[in-house]
């Protein structure tokens, strides 16, 4: 299974129905009163937004979201591999593994990822929910897994005119595989070689992303350098740390056993 999105932006009218129907899903929260808690600047966190884009000489407004890249920058640049790939290839984070170091945020080229600063009142309404502090971004509403088969995002879901559509590319009679195959569904950038499952349909001749990303190219952690970076120096510092770690614990262990045994020779 290689879940994947297409986003047929023929059919969308930018009712905000995705945006809404995110935020309910994977954003709010329920206070003590039961009412619904929301973090100030809302639209910023939720995990689809609006976006500007410019194909050719035309801008529109579109929607922007985790690319779900089979080459993840972000996952290449995690130090203490918070940042992974599920079995079934969807971009996920680990909170209780993340140290808050933002390099996640830096290296998507896409500008997707976000992070709440300030706290919010109640608790997440599941496991990948928006975390204060944590770098978020859209898991495909990966919570919604159930079983083997494939399951559907909140966003497809709550779209009125079917302008989204989620599947699986490993499926030859998947709507999405055969969008993707016949070239009528389109990845933005391709030039960045990340391999999203994101992808756009336009009946625009000549359709082409060129204002993807939204991030400046020099704002950009070079997540090849890195990489390397974190397998030469990084990796090996962490391990030292372990290894370091499990000899100073068990000198502890032997020094608290001979304590033991003097104490229990004087009696």
């Amino acid at each position: 299974m290689r879940p994947a999105m297409v986003i047929d932006m023929s059919r969308c009218v930018g009712c905000l129905s995705c945006v809404e129907a995110c935020i309910i899903e994977n954003i709010a929260r329920r206070g003590e009163d039961g009412g619904l808690v929301l973090p100030a600047n809302v639209v910023h966190y939720a995990r689809t937004r609006p976006a500007w884009i410019r194909y050719g000489r035309v801008e529109r407004r579109a929607f922007t979201q985790c690319m779900q890249c089979e080459r993840p920058p972000c996952v290449y640049v995690c130090p203490t591999g918070a940042s992974y790939v599920s079995e079934e290839g969807v971009v996920l984070l680990d909170d209780e593994k993340c140290i808050r170091c933002e390099l996640c945020i830096y290296a998507c080229p896409y500008g997707v990822r976000t992070r709440l600063t300030e706290p919010m009142e109640g608790r997440p309404e599941h496991k990948h929910a928006l975390k204060a502090g944590i770098p978020d971004k859209c898991t495909f509403c990966y919570h919604r897994k159930s079983g083997e088969s494939l399951w559907l995002p909140a966003c497809v879901e709550a779209c009125p005119y079917g302008a989204r559509i989620f599947g699986d590319l490993d499926d030859p009679n998947d709507p999405v595989r055969q969008l993707v195959e016949n070239g009528v569904a389109l990845m933005p950038r391709e030039d960045l070689e990340t391999s999203p499952k994101l992808f756009y349909v336009s009946q625009t001749k000549g359709f082409e992303l060129v204002k993807y990303p939204v991030r400046a190219e020099d704002k950009i952690v070079s997540y090849k350098l890195w990489d390397r970076f974190k397998d030469l120096v990084v990796k090996p510092i962490f391990q030292a740390v372990a290894v370091v770690g499990v000899v100073l614990g068990v000198i502890h262990m032997f020094k608290a056993r001979r304590e033991e045994s003097k104490k229990g020779g004087e009696g």
